[in-house]
């Protein structure tokens, strides 16, 4: 930890509001300036970073500079976000083309920014990026569903019609004939890991918006979770990760579908004031 807090006191106005603002008291105030007086509690949020008004604080070798700045910053309003909100749909019409790679690599990029529960970082984004690699993703999963299909375990019909059909050449009801696919997983197992199903799911949140805003569509991929509770080795066979790893998977690709409104869910929101 020695050297991941550093201070340029020439920038530094001693006013204390990276060491107020430090939620786990790893900072303190020595001589007038901040310092790194207990590393064991760092979690490394980086709001020091974030809220030293002077751009003095330089954390874990990221500099004040390189960062986006708040000031005049412009955010989208409430308005266009409740709009994207209700007018947001789950995409299982996809075209017959891939998504641009660099646009793949800086959605991803921002998504080192989704929160996680005590800020573990611990996600790992598996991303089949074009439709060639969904082709072998889906030649290695139908090659596992149907050795496991050859063990003790029939699967259910719900599973081995649509994967039958699918191997056949017919339609494609587990991945809707998407040109891409992300995997969200959570290594659960490394030190502080709190919440890594939360962890995941927030990750596919804010991968929607982003690719929604790119106009890429996509498409929460309940059907893999599904299939992966009856064949616990898909995955592991697949992408190497571990069978008890929390993980989603997102459908992502141009539309081929347009629609031209919103629906109507306003009402089915629960709200229940408490005071």
């Amino acid at each position: 930890m020695a050297g991941i807090f550093e201070v340029d006191e020439a920038k530094c106005v001693s006013c204390g509001a990276c060491v107020r603002d430090c939620a786990f008291r790893a900072l303190k105030m020595e001589g007038g300036a901040p310092r790194m007086a207990f590393p064991d509690r760092c979690m490394k949020c980086q709001h020091c970073l974030a809220v030293c008004p002077t751009g003095a604080v330089t954390f874990d070798g990221k500099r004040p500079e390189d960062s986006v700045p708040v000031k005049d910053l412009p955010l989208p309003s409430l308005e266009s976000v409740e709009n994207w909100l209700r007018t947001r749909r789950s995409m299982r019409y996809f075209a017959a083309e891939d998504v641009e790679r660099a646009t793949l690599l800086r959605i991803l990029s921002v998504l080192g920014n989704a929160p996680t529960g005590c800020n573990a970082r611990a996600l790992t984004f598996t991303c089949f990026p074009t439709r060639e690699s969904m082709d072998g993703f889906r030649r290695d999963f139908i090659s596992v569903i149907e050795r496991h299909r050859d063990g003790a375990k029939l699967l259910p019909r719900w599973l081995a019609v649509p994967a039958i059909r699918m191997r056949n050449g017919e339609d494609d009801m587990f991945f809707r004939g998407a040109s891409g696919m992300l995997v969200v997983s959570s290594d659960d197992a490394a030190p502080g890991v709190a919440t890594p199903l939360e962890d995941v799911t927030i990750a596919c949140a804010q991968f929607e918006m982003l690719a929604n805003a790119a106009g890429i569509a996509t498409c929460w991929c309940g059907f893999l979770k599904m299939v992966q509770q009856e064949v616990p080795e898909l995955l592991e066979q697949t992408i190497g990760l571990r069978r008890t790893a929390p993980f989603y998977a997102m459908l992502f690709g141009r539309p081929a579908v347009r629609y031209a409104r919103g629906v109507q869910r306003d009402s089915y929101a629960r709200i229940d004031f408490r005071g």
